[in-house]
């Protein structure tokens, strides 16, 4: 039996109240960071909604953001953002959650503007008519998620009478149809303090935090809470299937299977049995249907909202291969019910729980979350109770409640493909019939493992200096090794990252880069692929690779305790990669089906075209994933050579980031990777930015049309890309001048706003913004009004104080993790001055002046040099 030993919060330091108009309070000390976070969670979501006010509790969500009686609309926001901070809120079936981070000096501000969003929302009839615009703008970009769409076709298949069956966001219609009255009905009998759970962790003292919250809270009036419920779900046994299609580019293909809900003994056993089948590169669906190329992404949950739940499985695949790969599935779940759960596949989920377990408790975000969220269903402690059931649970108890729900006779299957492809089945019972009578292959045999005789430990590498808390060392072949201590942290992350990338890729190579970072985890002279992913699952995580414009990077977050196995793991990967011809074949498959599906984002497509035109002819215009084309003709020798040359043998450096001790670490992985040799980059040409507007632009059969329009913008060498960000700040987020004017007022999209890129050689300047496709003319136009303004005269000091108060607030926050602690250490070491960048960057921020944005939206942001990548829809109805 597997005790418990994931580390969990210390009771006695959880201070639980509840204030007399029936509030509960939940208070934790955590000075880990000068950071604090406040989770409001009402207990009211879309299974609270009746039929005819579809979508309203989302709907309040928007308004809550909208204005009080004391603060306008943008106001709540902008006090936020000048706190430091930032607030966001989610609706979901059971709750809706509405959260504040903040720097802990600013936490005081930020509770009271949140205390009078929850309280005072005004619900402004001209801004709802406004918002619900907005609303209908998100409704459109999620039926363009392909994704989203196919997996709530499964839960509206899967339930005839049940809430759950319905489009949870609301369609236009319905949306459209609702008045000021019915959102105020709605807020003034959900939204009160019984209903109501508020959780804050951070850097504060409880004691004072208690009174704040009682001076704010305490004399907001209760009632009791109206619940109409609806109906539930009747038993059967109906095996379902549904099929249609779309302008997308790959299969969805979807299976699941209703469950009990979250406090049902069954659920971690299930939550067990999804991870062994679907959670990570070692799961038994990965290797059974991804590895044989059956599809090119599968995973599987069981997600429970409170009072029943849905087991899922889904993957994307390409039409032709997609009841190959249903059949493969249906294999897989045959034989785990049938030949049952393995305890070493168990002890490999439970490892990734561990992880996970860890890693939500590791920023002050998460801490208040996971308390909302458990003490939501009764008590906090409730979730101590759930992870013992699942550290404890045996194979036999997993296999037993596999073989109670994930039954045939209760799925449902939706296949979501593309125009023009071949049906998949004529119906349910035609497509039962094909799954039922294929079983796939078996899985091989584990290979045997080789063992290596372990060298003798190194000294400690000469110390050459210390700067902004990072110890540097250097291995004997010059590769530099940076080491920051952080005592106490739950996690260890470790990371090797090399400058160049996609960079300096040869035309007819495009993507040998992310090819390789795909293919070294499949194999090395010690492991097979199955024993790397099994070897960092059990470890608790999972080797991440990334292949940028001008960088490659390996990393490994495990749990402390793991860290030298870790080390010894990734050194193993990077250093003795030996890139088999199948593997091979597979990553090519995989990296030309993430190609075409890139073409479905109506995110980061219309931002490929865009670049693609400000860069052409240079290497920054290359698509950091290649082409199907030029990914067709990589060989494995080039990958191998690549390998050597750009991962071995480059411009490398190591970087660790947990609770250890510097001198000891330092000594490790000096041992481990000293196959690594430091080296220099070839130099590039500088890219010439087009000296007239161009604009590449496709048709598709979207709800949407997304715009990306990008200026020049500073470089990573100069100083005025912290103007830059800063400007980005302004114009960016709730609060920001685009989203206040494009938004807010205007209602053309849910989803704009302003960033700044910049490389080694070149930056951009950009905007995004998605609306309707009568409305394309109308965004644009708006976009550019914006970006006049901010040539014609400098921002406000206010502005700009805020923007900096932000970005410092926000940095705080997300050094939380020792992952963003690793990324700027390596970003600064790689491609800055040097580690001084990280003590010199609040200070630099502080330094710019309006005159420095005014004389960076003079320099580029004009309209002759603007480009814009478009991706066009014909307006489908939501």
């Amino acid at each position: 039996m597997h005790s418990a030993s994931l580390p969990v919060l210390d009771h006695s330091t959880v201070q639980r109240t509840r204030l007399a108009n029936g509030l509960t309070v939940l208070v934790r000390r955590d000075s880990s960071a000068p950071v604090a976070a406040a989770v409001t969670y009402v207990k009211a979501g879309y299974f609270d909604e009746t039929d005819d006010i579809v979508g309203i509790a989302h709907v309040l969500e928007h308004m809550y953001f909208k204005g009080t009686a004391r603060r306008g609309v943008g106001e709540i926001a902008r006090e936020t953002k000048a706190s430091g901070g930032y607030l966001n809120a989610g609706t979901i079936y059971d709750h809706t959650s509405y959260y504040v981070v903040l720097p802990s000096s600013g936490f005081e501000a930020g509770l009271e503007v949140q205390a009078d969003a929850y309280a005072s929302s005004v619900i402004d009839a001209a801004e709802l008519a406004k918002e619900l615009e907005v609303i209908i703008q998100e409704a459109k970009r999620k039926a363009d998620n392909p994704g989203a769409v196919a997996t709530e076709t499964l839960y509206e298949l899967l339930h005839d009478r049940h809430r759950m069956r319905r489009w949870r966001i609301g369609r236009e219609p319905g949306l459209r149809a609702l008045t000021r009255e019915q959102l105020v009905g709605f807020y003034r009998n959900f939204y009160r303090p019984r209903n109501t759970i508020l959780s804050i962790v951070g850097d504060i003292d409880p004691d004072t935090t208690l009174a704040l919250v009682e001076r704010l809270y305490g004399g907001i009036p209760d009632a009791p809470v109206r619940r109409t419920p609806g109906p539930s779900e009747p038993d059967g046994n109906e095996f379902r299937y549904r099929e249609w299609t779309g302008d997308i580019a790959q299969t969805q293909l979807v299976m699941g299977w209703r469950t009990p809900g979250t406090m049902h003994p069954d659920t971690p056993l299930l939550d067990l049995a999804a991870a062994v089948l679907g959670t990570g590169r070692a799961s038994r669906l990965y290797r059974a249907v991804r590895e044989r190329q059956l599809v090119s992404s599968i995973t599987s949950y069981n997600y429970t909202p409170t009072d029943l739940g849905v087991f899922a499985v889904h993957a994307e695949a390409e039409p032709e291969r997609t009841l190959d790969a249903a059949c493969a599935i249906w294999s897989e779940l045959r034989d785990a019910r049938e030949a049952g759960i393995g305890a070493h596949e168990l002890e490999r989920a439970r490892r990734v729980f561990e992880a996970r377990w860890i890693r939500r408790l590791e920023s002050m975000e998460g801490q208040a979350n996971f308390l909302a969220d458990w003490e939501a269903l009764g008590d906090w402690t409730l979730g101590d109770r759930y992870l013992e059931h699942l550290m404890v649970a045996t194979p036999q108890q997993v296999t037993a409640a596999l073989g109670r729900y994930i039954v045939p006779d209760r799925a449902g299957i939706v296949v979501y493909r593309p125009e023009r492809s071949a049906a998949v089945a004529a119906d349910a019972v035609t497509m039962r019939q094909c799954m039922e009578k294929q079983r796939s292959e078996p899985q091989p045999p584990a290979a045997p493992r080789t063992t290596f005789a372990i060298h003798d430990v190194l000294p400690a590498p000469e110390l050459e200096g210390e700067e902004a808390g990072v110890r540097v060392y250097r291995t004997p072949a010059g590769v530099p090794i940076l080491v920051r201590a952080r005592s106490g942290a739950p996690m260890v992350h470790i990371g090797v990252h090399a400058a160049g990338g996609a960079s300096l890729e040869p035309p007819d190579a495009a993507g040998i880069s992310g090819l390789l970072a795909r293919t070294m985890l499949k194999g090395t002279e010690r492991r097979t692929a199955t024993q790397i992913a099994e070897d960092a699952e059990l470890l608790g995580g999972s080797i991440g690779v990334a292949a940028g414009m001008e960088n490659m990077g390996w990393s490994l977050s495990v749990p402390a305790k793991h860290a030298a196995a870790a080390i010894d793991l990734l050194a193993d990967v990077i250093q003795h990669a030996t890139i088999p011809e199948d593997a091979l074949e597979i990553e090519r498959a995989v990296a030309i089906s993430d190609i075409r599906q890139l073409r479905d984002d109506m995110y980061r497509y219309p931002m490929r075209l865009a670049l693609e035109a400000a860069f052409e002819g240079h290497p920054y215009g290359q698509p950091v994933t290649g082409t199907e084309e030029t990914l067709a003709a990589i060989t494995a020798a080039q990958v191998r050579d690549w390998h050597r040359t750009r991962a071995v043998d480059a411009p490398l450096v190591v970087a660790i980031v947990g609770d250890v001790d510097p001198d000891e670490t330092a000594a490790l992985a000096a041992r481990e990777f000293a196959e690594l040799r430091a080296s220099h980059s070839p130099p590039l040409t500088e890219p010439v930015w087009p000296a007239a507007p161009v604009q590449r632009a496709e048709q598709r059969e979207k709800a949407q049309t997304a715009l990306a329009l990008f200026f020049p913008g500073p470089r990573r060498d100069d100083e005025a890309r912290h103007a830059a960000h800063l400007l980005a700040g302004i114009a960016s987020g709730l609060g920001g001048r685009f989203f206040d004017e494009l938004r807010d007022r205007r209602s053309l999209a849910y989803t704009v706003h302003a960033f700044a890129m910049e490389r080694r050689l070149a930056g951009s300047f950009g905007a995004y913004i998605a609306t309707s496709p009568e409305q394309e003319e109308d965004a644009r136009r708006g976009l550019l009004a914006e970006f006049a303004k901010l040539r014609e005269s400098p921002v406000r000091e206010e502005e700009l104080e805020r923007a900096k108060t932000y970005a410092l607030g926000t940095r705080a926050i997300r050094l939380q993790s020792g992952g963003a602690v690793l990324g700027e250490a390596v970003d600064a070491w790689l491609f800055g001055r040097g580690l001084s960048e990280i003590d010199e960057l609040e200070g630099r921020i502080r330094a710019v002046t309006p005159g420095d944005i005014l004389r960076l939206a003079r320099e580029y942001f004009d309209e002759s040099r603007l480009v814009e990548g478009v991706v066009r829809g014909v307006g489908k109805a939501v």
